[in-house]
């Protein structure tokens, strides 16, 4: 089924130009009904169905091109069809004598009701290229806004980590000498308004074997929302939000909302703050809530308290590889339902909307201190810095969620940016954390930054004067970021091992973004969500480091084998998966070491399996993404693995 340059004739052209304009979308209204406990929101009720499908192979001006857009590849026989897939070595590529012609892309878009859109870099106003020539005013606003993730969420296939794109369009105002091209972007992005706009897509990327990618806001540390030559989703314009206060659904009743994929982590907030109500979510309001969030497990400030954010979905609605729109729920498809809260995202289904359970309103007292080396000997700072993770447990087991920050210049420190206290008052938060400043005081301990704290009647006031206030920085290009999850185990059986190699990194001038957490097991946590972190005690991000080179790929090459075996393996040795470490698969390194083991936490054959009945073809590919194993993308010599290349089978 796949279609050569010269199976398109030459009336077939003709015929799509001017035909066109009597191009009927292809979608179909569904009444908003009830699923899973639930109306279909408006996007919902827009969807492909076979009719449609029939309707497309009786009208003269779509008829030659319905295998492309098909369920079932009726046109051609199904075991001609099994036999070219198996076969297939490559994703098609454009150039290929097998690329969609004009007159299909054409077609495609007319039945999308208009939303196609080509891909022009974002920063190709600094050059001068295909798109044009060079243009000094809208390069500037590149240029002031290329950090800001507000900038890549609008655009429908820029992402916010430009190494794992290629970098082959980066914005600078001196740019002689250096060329604007795709690179990793996609080839295309579909703006998604409906369900039916997803189902086409994913028709045609199936039937005419094109990479398919996924786009919300493009918040990857890994570079899943990019790919050489792909058709992309951008989902990031679907932005229901349903209160539904009365909810009775499969396996829960009580309050929920409902939201669709497009929405962020601040919106989400948002709306449960209105209803006086608590969600669980990220720390990065710039994040897709729906998709790679909760498919990645969702490691939230309220984990002590509520566990993880996948914990609490009730139902999910998805379009599959075969391009049908279909419910995931205890009820309904459970084993995709389980895979889908936890197994990673952008390779079982596209979600399209998810339910989650909803919490009463909660106090929350924020803090913040800084204790470093300036005012203390360095000694002292250690002793200190002890006194800290020695109330580590205690505190995590209070329901206290930290984000602080360790490192080595210009002298060590511990900055502890945000304590998070859900659930408590400021007598509780006081009584709970008075010894560890009373250790200091007594010690002569001094703080940098005294310790300041604040009392919050809901988790919404706590979160904007914390994290809601943080402009999260991206677009950057100078590391590469990694994590690693090291289990309460660490701190109870093997403390004195851990917190020397804790010393050791921060004193040979590594560094550390720290969060102490200990995710309980509340709601369903039948899910696949890495079993580390249900043990978890402490999580990091870090990074390579920043002071090497990281312009070429030589120089990231030499950037990662440090980051690979100087700075991840000793935390690899010291919470090794086998004895609760892991890896969280969100904020990793793109080339982790034994990553099916460190990211799905022995749960890697499960999710496997069913990888393999719902999308046997392979029509989701994400790096790193269950079932990834089978396909390489052939990018060249970059230093690390990016998305700029052709996508191969292995």
């Amino acid at each position: 089924m796949f279609y050569s340059q010269q199976t398109i004739t030459a009336h077939s052209v003709a015929t799509a130009q001017s035909a066109s304009l009597s191009i009927e979308p292809a979608a179909i209204y569904v009444p908003p009904t009830v699923v899973a406990g639930a109306p279909l929101q408006l996007e919902e009720t827009l969807q492909l169905s076979d009719a449609v499908i029939t309707r497309i192979a009786n009208n003269e001006a779509t008829k030659e091109f319905v295998s492309y857009f098909s369920f079932d590849n009726s046109t051609i026989a199904n075991a001609t069809f099994s036999n070219q897939r198996k076969v297939v070595s490559c994703k098609t590529f454009p150039g290929d004598p097998s690329w969609p012609t004009k007159p299909v892309w054409d077609t495609f878009d007319a039945l999308l009701g208009g939303g196609l859109i080509p891909t022009v870099p974002i920063a190709s106003a600094c050059y001068d290229s295909e798109w044009g020539e060079k243009n000094s005013v809208q390069c500037a606003n590149v240029l002031a806004n290329f950090t800001n993730p507000l900038f890549h969420e609008s655009d429908p296939t820029s992402i916010m980590w430009p190494i794992f794109q290629g970098r082959t369009c980066m914005p600078s105002n001196s740019t002689v000498g250096k060329q604007c091209i795709k690179g990793g972007y996609p080839q295309y992005a579909v703006k998604v308004r409906n369900v039916a706009q997803i189902q086409l897509a994913i028709n045609f990327a199936r039937n005419a074997n094109l990479r398919l990618v996924i786009k919300n806001t493009g918040h990857c540390y890994l570079g899943k929302s990019s790919g050489a030559g792909a058709l992309s989703l951008w989902m990031h314009n679907i932005k229901d939000i349903d209160f539904l206060p009365q909810y009775e659904g499969p396996g829960y009743k009580g309050p929920a909302l409902k939201l669709a994929a497009g929405v962020t982590v601040r919106e989400v907030y948002e709306a449960a703050d209105r209803h006086d109500v608590t969600v669980t979510g990220a720390v990065s309001w710039s994040v897709g809530y729906a998709g790679g969030m909760i498919t990645g497990g969702g490691q939230n400030p309220l984990a002590g308290i509520y566990g993880m954010a996948a914990d609490h979905v009730v139902a999910f609605q998805v379009v599959t590889a075969d391009g049908r729109f279909v419910t995931a729920s205890e009820d309904s498809n459970p084993d995709l339902f389980w895979a889908l809260r936890g197994g990673g995202g952008g390779t079982f289904a596209v979600v399209v909307s998810v339910i989650i359970r909803a919490h009463p309103k909660l106090n929350v007292v924020t803090a913040n201190w800084v204790l470093d080396a300036s005012k203390n000997s360095v000694d002292a700072f250690w002793a200190g810095t002890k006194k800290f993770y020695d109330v580590f447990l205690e505190w995590a087991d209070a329901g206290i969620y930290s984000f602080f920050i360790m490192g080595n210049t210009p002298a060590p420190f511990l900055n502890m940016r945000y304590l998070f206290a859900p659930n408590h008052t400021m007598e509780s938060y006081t009584k709970l954390i008075s010894p560890f400043f009373a250790y200091l005081e007594a010690h002569n301990i001094s703080l940098t930054t005294p310790h300041t704290h604040t009392a919050h009647d809901s988790f919404y006031s706590a979160y904007q004067a914390t994290w809601g206030a943080n402009s999260f920085p991206i677009g950057l290009d100078n590391s590469l970021p990694a994590n690693r999850i090291v289990p309460r185990a660490n701190f109870e059986k093997r403390y004195n091992e851990t917190f020397d190699l804790i010393k050791q990194h921060v004193s040979s001038g590594k560094h550390f973004l720290g969060y102490h957490k200990a995710p309980i097991a509340h709601g369903n946590t039948d899910n696949a969500v890495n079993p580390a972190w249900r043990t978890c005690a402490l999580f990091f991000v870090t990074s390579s480091n920043k002071s090497l080179d990281h312009s070429t790929p030589e120089a990231l090459a030499i950037a990662n084998k440090d980051l690979q075996e100087n700075i991840l393996q000793p935390w690899r040795d010291v919470a090794p998966v086998e004895e609760g470490g892991g890896t969280y698969l969100n904020e990793a390194s793109v080339m982790e070491v034994d990553w099916q083991e460190s990211f799905y936490g022995g749960y890697y054959g499960r999710l496997s399996e069913i990888k393999r009945k719902w999308d046997p073809y392979d029509v989701f590919y994400a790096t790193t993404a269950v079932g990834s194993e089978r396909w390489e993308v052939r990018d060249g010599e970059q230093g690390v693995q990016t998305q700029n290349g052709r996508l191969c089978r292995v």
